[in-house]
């Protein structure tokens, strides 16, 4: 009988602690869909970027490096849309990063960095990182708030956000009216 009691109190507190642990993901905004599709999108790293397919974009007037995507390697999926961006300081010196963005939570993650020889080394680490508004380069920011996100959500397909990036087209502007 006791240990009937024990097995009891155990599963009230299994049931107690699996309720708690969703009610956090809700209350937090973890999506559960959303770690399912971080799972099934395995990482396929692109071709080393080409100077020909680079997509520069505007990113802060202190701006110390220039900074470009390879709009070959642009890739929506359904939470998160990846890219090859390419920072070039005024020296010339490249640094290329392979990285996805998700628009519903404000983060990035580096998958791969590209090396002198023009391959990748893939990234040890696999947090996702907050995206930092305020930095005089945040390249990261800049994508988001003009060309892949709007209203936390990703704003269209691959062709939609090169187009923008092509011609210069805020999603700023799109919201006041320009």
């Amino acid at each position: 009988m006791k240990k009937t009691g024990i097995v009891r109190i155990v599963a009230g507190a299994c049931l107690l602690l699996a309720f708690s642990l969703h009610a956090n993901a809700q209350l937090f905004g973890i999506d559960e869909e959303d770690k399912q599709d971080e799972k099934e999108w395995k990482v396929e790293l692109p071709p080393f970027p080409e100077e020909a397919n680079l997509l520069s974009f505007y990113v802060s007037p202190i701006q110390t490096q220039q900074f470009a995507i390879d709009e070959a390697s642009l890739a929506v999926g359904t939470h998160e849309v990846r890219y090859t961006l390419v920072a070039t300081s005024s020296s010339g010196a490249k640094n290329i990063s392979y990285e996805g963005i998700r628009c519903n939570g404000g983060k990035y993650r580096r998958y791969a960095i590209g090396r002198s020889d023009s391959t990748w080394y893939l990234s040890h680490r696999d947090e996702w990182l907050d995206i930092q508004y305020r930095e005089a380069n945040r390249p990261q920011a800049s994508l988001v708030l003009n060309f892949f996100c709007q209203d936390k959500s990703i704003a269209g397909a691959p062709k939609d956000i090169l187009f923008r990036m092509r011609n210069n087209r805020s999603l700023q502007g799109v919201k006041y009216g320009f």
